[in-house]
């Protein structure tokens, strides 16, 4: 059933269902795309912590009452207004409940499954992606577009970007650039997809299930999961330009990102797109961006929340941030006045001493499973990674044997270990279509680097 027991702010906006051994929270702010408040923070992280302790649950399903957004972000225009009254202490406690909450997802033991159907951004994807499912549809659009407001890519998105498939979330990171339905699954985001038609009934199915393992719960999701249309193409939006988008994004520096991409030849178009929607990005955010994801590749989940919050704070002391909110999302001119104005602009030397050096006034964020402090996610149950594919065909992986593979076998051993997955194949021959090249006589594969 549907609970309406309390009257906050914060039940009102996001509700709960309670059917059998499955529980669900349900975003109820649909006018404003389901974009986060402190109180909802707040309600969901209760919730979760209530249901973790239930013997009566198994599964928790976190979904949208609206078919248009899952949750296009937090509300960062509240957040600003607090800043700018002098209220810092209440506009830092919503980014230190909100990665407390991120954590929480990320260190969840009962199977957590994110509906994300519709627009998820920003907040969004931090209350999503670090669960262990995360299920797209054909209506599924995914971005992470802080450096147009003057920001950056938070809600542990310093942990998560730097770990997909080459530089794309480099690239996401920093063009903002959206992704859709089945984009979501071969990008890594999301671990399913299945057709929004299908939702209810596998929610069902999620209330029904009377089990907390994770494997089959996994399989069930997948019995609700749909075929791609016969093709030898990837349904990938970013398949055409994945090696242009490692070419030219992976230096550590705004400045050789922004040459490279004038210097392109092999994709030009896009290109010039991306250069078109880098010039509209604040430069020092895209700057900080860069500097944050490198430094993400080192950090575990704990240190990367903490440095978001460290960042977060001397970010609303900014100019950019206001200015980009006010620009985009208040006044809505649409043309924010960046200081500086320009990369060449930004002292890299004077943004690393302030944001990386300089101490942090807020309290540290008061994780709740402080002891869940892992590198990588401790489940996998997407398509497998261009690094694990990598690691079996170079032998890093020990299963792989003291022989070469071939493509054959390769797509087999991930076909067994994913279990059948839908698009496992897929997404292994395009890779290795990329990346590899055959012995004429052996048909054994080489890695090329």
């Amino acid at each position: 059933m549907i609970s309406t027991k309390s009257t906050s702010e914060g039940d009102r906006d996001v509700l709960t269902i309670n059917n059998l051994t499955g529980r669900s929270l349900v975003l109820n702010r649909p006018k404003a795309l389901n974009s986060l408040t402190h109180p909802m923070v707040q309600t969901i992280k209760r919730h979760l912590l209530e249901w973790r302790q239930s013997d009566l649950c198994d599964v928790v399903v976190m979904r949208s009452n609206s078919s248009k957004a899952f949750c296009a972000g937090g509300d960062v225009v509240e957040v600003s207004r607090a800043w700018k009254d002098g209220n810092h202490g209440a506009a830092m406690k919503f980014f230190q409940d909100e990665y407390q909450m991120n954590h929480l997802v990320a260190s969840y033991e009962k199977p957590l499954v994110a509906l994300i159907n519709g627009y998820t951004m920003g907040g969004g994807v931090g209350l999503s992606v670090h669960a262990a499912f995360r299920v797209a549809t054909e209506a599924s659009v995914f971005a992470m577009p802080e450096t147009k407001i003057g920001f950056f890519p938070d809600v542990g998105a310093t942990f998560f970007l730097p770990r997909m498939d080459g530089q794309t979330g480099v690239y996401l990171g920093l063009t903002g650039q959206w992704l859709r339905g089945r984009d979501l699954l071969y990008a890594g985001i999301a671990t399913h997809y299945v057709p929004s038609e299908r939702l209810p009934m596998l929610e069902k199915r999620m209330q029904e299930i009377g089990t907390r393992d994770h494997q089959v719960v996994n399989q069930a999701i997948e019995e609700f999961a749909m075929q791609p249309e016969e093709g030898d193409e990837i349904e990938y939006s970013l398949a055409d330009v994945r090696e242009a988008i490692d070419r030219c994004f992976r230096y550590n520096n705004m400045e050789s990102i922004v040459e490279a991409l004038k210097q392109e030849t092999e994709k030009k178009e896009w290109a010039e797109k991306t250069l078109e929607s880098l010039g509209k990005m604040s430069p020092s955010s895209l700057k900080l961006t860069l500097e944050q994801l490198r430094n993400g590749q080192r950090l575990n989940i704990q240190q990367a929340l903490g440095l978001e919050l460290r960042l977060a704070e001397k970010r609303l002391g900014s100019k950019d941030m206001h200015e980009g909110i006010d620009a985009l999302l208040i006044s809505k001119t649409g043309k924010p006045a960046w200081d500086p104005a320009s990369l060449e602009s930004v002292d890299m030397r004077e943004l690393h001493k302030e944001y990386f050096e300089d101490p942090c006034k807020t309290s540290p964020i008061e994780f709740i499973d402080h002891e869940v402090a892992f590198e990588k996610y401790p489940h996998s149950f997407g398509l497998p990674s261009e690094r694990e594919i990598m690691d079996l065909v170079t032998g890093i992986n020990p299963q792989a044997g003291s022989f070469g593979l071939k493509r054959s076998e390769v797509v087999a051993f991930f076909e067994r270990e994913r279990a059948k997955k839908i698009g496992v194949a897929a997404k292994v021959n395009w890779v290795l279509d990329r990346k590899t090249r055959e012995h004429k006589d052996s048909y054994v594969l080489e890695w090329i680097k």
